[in-house]
């Protein structure tokens, strides 16, 4: 598994560190750390052009910056991690948004984990966020990283909150939890949203009310098909595990994001993980999006699982 670690030096991308660091990836996995140098261009000082030796000096400031971002970000994943995970780094030149996407896409990697700088709710949509434009035009999985408040047992046990919906989006999820080494003692805890159909109206007169019952009765058994098959494949996965996962499940009712965040909070998860249904750019900021509204908003760190795009499905 390639993981993309993408670092800024700021207190953000040090949680993201730590958590790269702290998860368990399966054998063979590659961890590159990279860091961007951003440089602003001021053209112009005092009304009159830059000399090219103030720019050039200029720009190795901020690449040294991004030297040490990387360096710092290397030995806090080492104090962690030890040897267990390969590791490489890399420093990259641009806008950060652009920058870490290419990296991704160029390399090949299978998961990006980027930190998040918690702006409140009216910060991040106007003032936008490299995270944010990472989870949005990603084209592998994404894992939004949180520092913990508390961490699992020991310290090292996880508590996974999985979200499955019963579309291969939320399969996608399902295997990437499944095929991850988690330490013993790892709970994951299977929901999935019970999203009613609204109540007839009076006004509603065209649709008998056998009709609401039985899209109410549909969601429930999909809810509950999408739980059962997602209990059965981490069952499976076990199989290979020292100690089994401890696995738990519910359907609830509500709205998908609402439902998944609170949940989170009330059951303490370490990782939220739950399938992307693939929209992005412009599109998603219009429509919306359950795993963005999560990955913004949720208590913890957040994965955004993408289905691998097959060479056909790229033509």
């Amino acid at each position: 598994m390639k993981i993309l670690l993408a670092v800024d030096g700021s207190e953000a991308s040090i949680a993201a560190a730590e958590e790269a660091a702290r998860t368990p990836w399966p054998e063979g996995s590659v961890v590159r750390i990279v860091s961007v140098t951003d440089i602003p261009f001021p053209t112009q000082q005092w009304a009159m052009p830059m000399p090219t030796s103030s720019f050039e000096e200029w720009e190795r400031i901020f690449e040294e910056r991004s030297v040490e971002n990387t360096a710092q970000a290397m030995a806090r994943f080492g104090e962690i991690a030890g040897a267990q995970t390969e590791m490489t780094a890399k420093t990259l030149k641009g806008d950060p948004k652009i920058a870490i996407l290419d990296e991704a896409e160029h390399w090949g990697a299978d998961l990006i984990i980027v930190g998040t700088h918690s702006y409140n709710a009216l910060e991040r949509l106007w003032l936008g966020s490299v995270s944010r434009a990472v989870a949005s035009n990603a084209k592998c999985s994404v894992e939004i990283a949180r520092r913990p408040k508390v961490q699992g047992a020991g310290g090292k046990a996880m508590r996974i909150l999985l979200a499955v919906d019963g579309s291969e989006f939320g399969a996608a999820a399902v295997e990437e939890v499944a095929n991850r080494p988690w330490p013993p003692g790892s709970e994951v805890h299977v929901i999935s949203v019970i999203h009613l159909p609204f109540e007839p109206g009076p006004e509603v007169w065209a649709l008998p009310e056998s009709y609401y019952f039985k899209l109410e009765k549909a969601e429930r058994e999909r809810a509950e098909s999408a739980i059962n098959l997602a209990i059965a494949r981490l069952r499976e996965s076990d199989a290979a595990r020292e100690t089994p996962l401890t696995l738990t499940s519910e359907d609830i009712v509500g709205r998908a994001a609402e439902t998944i965040i609170e949940t989170a909070k009330k059951w303490g998860a370490d990782l939220v993980a739950l399938g992307s249904h693939g929209r992005r750019g412009f599109t998603r900021f219009l429509l919306g999006s359950v795993s963005h509204a999560v990955a913004s908003h949720a208590p913890c760190s957040v994965e955004i699982v993408r289905k691998p795009i097959l060479q056909e499905e790229k033509k």
